[in-house]
């Protein structure tokens, strides 16, 4: 599965990448994500927990960072798996930063990521890993404004299923009301839409 897209970052691309560099502080800005350790090879071990209800599932894994600030860009690789039905998955994300040309102070941060899921997760990724992948990465960048308003890092907390994908349905019924040119909010020949 391959997934790229785009979003919006407060503060200077510098000081945008200096963030992204800090990928503990970053961790905690991406639902579900913790990282709890440094292998000898410098690579993190850590976890993504998804919350299904009252159940949580665990994916432990690994990953490793590759920076270059000058660049305005990096690369992460992690691999992880669950006990429950053979569950991994590997994903390599390549990002970069830019100046927002529509902001004084703010960037642009593009990313793409190439995910290989195996088990129960392949089927997963044939009927909705794109839309959960944008539903993760709007979630990332509300965390991550977030942390650069307030200077304090996010806390991290597992990933609720329920919540992403009600997102991912409001998302859908918003483009099908834009797409049918409706709009509840105004009056049209005298009714309300």
């Amino acid at each position: 599965m391959e997934f790229s897209g785009e979003f919006r970052a407060p503060g200077d691309p510098d000081a945008v990448m200096a963030r992204f560099a800090d990928v503990e502080r970053m961790a905690r800005c991406m639902p579900g994500a913790v990282i709890d350790g440094r292998g000898d090879d410098g690579s993190y071990t850590g976890a993504m927990v998804v919350a299904f209800g009252p159940k949580n599932i665990k994916f432990r894994g690994r990953a490793t960072h590759e920076v270059d600030v000058a660049a305005r860009s990096g690369k992460l690789v992690g691999r992880g798996a669950a006990e429950l039905r053979a569950a991994r998955i590997g994903v390599t994300v390549t990002y970069s930063v830019r100046e927002d040309p529509d902001t004084a102070a703010g960037s642009i941060v593009s990313l793409r990521a190439e995910a290989e899921l195996g088990g129960v997760l392949a089927d997963f990724a044939r009927t909705g890993g794109i839309p959960v992948a944008n539903a993760l990465m709007a979630e990332f960048a509300r965390r991550l404004a977030e942390d650069f308003s307030d200077g304090a890092p996010a806390k991290a907390a597992p990933l609720a299923a329920h919540r992403l994908l009600w997102d991912i349905v409001k998302e859908k019924l918003r483009r099908i009301t834009s797409w049918l040119g409706l709009n509840t909010g105004e009056k049209h020949d005298g009714e309300n839409r």
